[in-house]
């Protein structure tokens, strides 16, 4: 079928959908059930649903829409299987995965909604940020016409401003008002009325009321006496102010012919204002070098020379005692570019071996189902490898299953190279790519058959725990498993699997300088791990140059929370493992550091921490690495108000640099009752020790007199990622989720 021909099918496809289809809504928290009707809009840019009383929570952006899954593909509808496979569907939403689980009438509905979803989510990833824009602003307006009639008044104009979290005087609001009502409007309905605004005349209307004056300056300083900018000046613009010293003219040329809006300019090869706002909110108007975007760094090193993307108990979608387990995590994980997955296996019914964390009362998840999927996921979000962390508890006979079930599933995928003799080095990154490296206890070589290796068992760990239900079943458990030997028995069908990541127990440094293969590996608990990188950084960062260190959190930490991961990156640590499912200020160090490198789980390491001969001690870092780095906050753009407020925010900045094992913070004045767009203009300036393993977080708060200050948001990303200059922060959630036009206008220099 030719391109044309496709894209006419798939608008028809969208058609359809704009149509609307009524689905059984199969909730994921109850056994409800609803019938909906969901539908696309006209631009195939949102997907709602009616009857709601959610009114426009009843709505998803369909560049959130992560996947399609078709079937029985989601914890819901393996639960609930009665449904005909062919006639369900799950539609897969933000970061955080929320299903939502429809079942069609009939198998045709539910195709042509599988594939016209699909069609409208490629289509969304082409829009530009004009047509993005355009869709934000109609989104606004929609939202204001209360009444549906296409039309707005200035009441619900007024109204919409102090839901867009803006303090404005009525009197010089209504002013705007009657300079955006240019001609009489017609309602859906066909009556024409006066003193309305009609969608293009609110366009105007919102242009006027979100117009950056900062820019503006901005683009006069470099505009001379004109109101465009020349490609000379704009390249100017891009040497003097970003420090782009790498940007020729026809660099310029070629943006000015994506984000010029106007047709005469573009002929002209010009750049209006307009269009200079447009390139300001696109990749390089942000703080986070565009270039980092994608993977950018040397990946032929080996693979102790890389911080590794890693998750802990990954299975468990909350606490660590009584929290459901699913696959669902490993989805998550992975599609948030985790690299390292960890596995507890225990002995299950009908010879199927289970996950689950040991000793507690959390459920269990089939070993097939979850090898199932990361055959499915492992390679969606990097291409780069992913391993297995197996923590094996279970009898020959079902590790013998486990072997089994790797090798069927995951195939060739498996590394099973046998080390050479003359190697002293792993394999890189880039060797390794689609390959799945499985970590575990291994047998001796020389052994023929199943043998004993020792067992470790983390979930052992757990302490402190008030549960008393859970407190007895743990008790329990260790009573068992001290009158067994400290020994397990190995199947060697899994030992087989096991290549360049064979666990081994750590004494202390210089037994493993002396004994250790390169293939050998450690996992140290929290508490061990910090107390090595805070009184023997420089030792464990040699050691981190030959081998991989696995640090994991500690077992008080039942209710799922994390250690700040800085320190462990500082010591080299490879595989420093976090609760991915947890949310919070740690896991957004995590998330923001491996923004880096094209989010692909692998950043390579300073050359000191790699490099024999080099020393590091995180301590007492040598003064070489110092650099000054210096932020004006300027000012705020449609900051959210926290949730379930309905007053207008007084919002500060505070901006945090982790650096070298301490947090150094700075932060705005208040601005009182403005989120709409607040103006700081604030400078800042910071001594960091080592720019390379540095992070800064920005974080916006509601401040309150009374009571603790509300947070709005935040952003994370590596200091060797600032983009110099001026530029946008975008902001995100306490759960990850980015806001639309949230966003902080700053410059930033660094030397």
């Amino acid at each position: 079928m030719s391109a044309e021909n496709n894209q006419q099918s798939g608008e028809q496809l969208l058609l359809n959908l704009q149509r609307g289809t009524p689905f059984i809504k199969v909730k994921e928290e109850s056994r409800k059930t609803h019938e909906r009707t969901f539908s696309v809009n006209k631009e195939a840019t949102v997907l709602s649903y009616r009857p709601s009383k959610k009114g426009w929570k009843a709505r998803y952006r369909i560049e959130d829409i992560k996947e399609v899954r078709v079937g029985h593909e989601t914890d819901t509808f393996k639960a609930r299987s009665g449904y005909p496979k062919e006639t369900c569907f799950s539609v897969i939403v933000g970061v955080n995965n929320k299903t939502i689980n429809l079942v069609a009438r009939s198998a045709d509905d539910a195709k042509i909604w599988i594939e016209g979803l699909k069609f409208a989510m490629r289509h969304s990833q082409a829009i530009d940020i004009h047509k993005q824009q355009q869709v934000w602003i109609r989104d606004y307006f929609l939202k204001a016409d209360t009444n549906n009639d296409g039309t707005l008044d200035f009441d619900e104009c007024f109204k919409l401003l102090k839901k867009m979290n803006m303090k404005i005087e009525r009197s010089h609001a209504k002013h705007l008002f009657k300079e955006a009502d240019v001609k009489k409007s017609q309602t859906a309905s066909g009556k024409v009325v006066e003193n309305r605004l009609d969608i293009d005349e609110f366009v105007a209307f919102y242009k006027k009321i979100t117009n950056r004056t900062e820019i503006k300056e901005l683009f006069k300083k470099y505009s001379g006496d004109d109101d465009y900018w020349t490609a000379s000046e704009f390249t100017k613009f891009m040497h003097e102010s970003q420090k782009r010293l790498d940007v020729k003219e026809e660099w310029c040329l070629n943006v000015i012919e994506k984000y010029e809006q106007k047709e005469v300019c573009r002929q002209k090869k010009i750049l209006s204002y307009d269009g200079f706002v447009l390139f300001m909110l696109g990749p390089n108007g942000l703080v986070f070098n565009p270039y980092h975007d994608s993977v950018y760094q040397d990946m032929t090193q080996p693979l102790t020379h890389y911080f590794i993307a890693s998750s802990h108990n990954t299975y468990l979608l909350s606490d660590q005692l009584r929290g459901p387990s699913s696959t669902e995590a490993y989805i998550k994980a992975l599609q948030k570019g985790c690299r390292c997955v960890e596995l507890d296996i225990w002995d299950g019914p009908d010879n199927e071996p289970v996950v689950y964390h040991g000793h507690t009362l959390t459920s269990k998840i089939l070993f097939r189902d979850i090898i199932e999927v990361i055959n499915k996921y492992a390679f969606v979000a990097s291409q780069y490898p992913v391993i297995l962390s197996l923590e094996n508890h279970c009898s020959v006979p079902q590790q013998q299953v486990m072997a089994n079930i790797m090798q069927t599933i995951l195939g060739d995928q498996i590394y099973k190279e046998p080390v050479k003799a003359d190697e002293k080095d792993p394999p890189s990154p880039e060797a390794l790519k689609g390959k799945i490296l499985i970590k575990g206890k291994k047998l001796k070589v020389e052994d023929e058959d199943d043998g004993d290796v020792s067992d470790e068992d983390e979930a052992a760990d757990i302490e402190n725990v008030e549960d008393e239900e859970v407190r007895q079943q743990l008790e329990s458990s260790k009573k068992k498993k001290d009158k067994k030997s400290k020994k397990l028995k190995l199947a060697k069908d899994l030992s087989m699997l096991v290549c360049l990541c064979k666990s081994v127990h750590f004494h202390n440094f210089k037994e493993s300088a002396e004994k250790y293969k390169f293939y050998e590996m450690s996992s140290f608990g929290e508490s061990k791990a910090m107390d090595l990188a805070k009184h023997s950084g420089e030792q464990y960062n040699e050691h981190n140059k030959k081998f991989l260190s696995r640090t994991y959190p500690a077992g008080w930490r039942t209710n799922s929370s994390n250690y700040c991961p800085c320190p462990l990156w500082n010591a080299g640590c490879a595989i420093v493992a976090l609760n991915y499912q947890t949310h919070g200020e740690e896991m957004d160090l995590y998330l923001g550091k491996f923004k880096q490198n094209g989010n692909s789980g692998y950043i390579l390491k300073p050359v000191f921490m790699r490099e024999e001969g080099l020393k590091f001690d995180p301590e007492k870092p040598s003064a070489e690495y110092k650099k000054k780095l210096r932020f004006k906050i300027i000012s705020g753009q449609q900051l959210p108000k926290p949730k379930g407020s309905k007053e207008i925010i007084d919002p500060f900045v505070k901006v945090s640099i982790y650096d070298m094992n301490q947090e150094i913070d700075a932060k705005t004045e208040v601005v009182e009752n403005n989120g709409f767009n607040p103006q700081w203009n604030h400078d800042m300036e910071f001594d960091v020790k080592v720019p390379e393993l540095a992070l800064v977080r920005f974080t916006v708060y509601d401040y309150d007199m009374s009571s603790k200050n509300d947070f709005i948001g935040q952003y994370t990303i590596p200091v060797a990622s600032l983009q110099l200059g001026y530029g946008h922060v975008p902001l995100y959630s306490s759960t990850e989720e980015k806001f639309i036009e949230a966003t902080l206008f700053v410059h930033v220099t660094l030397e």
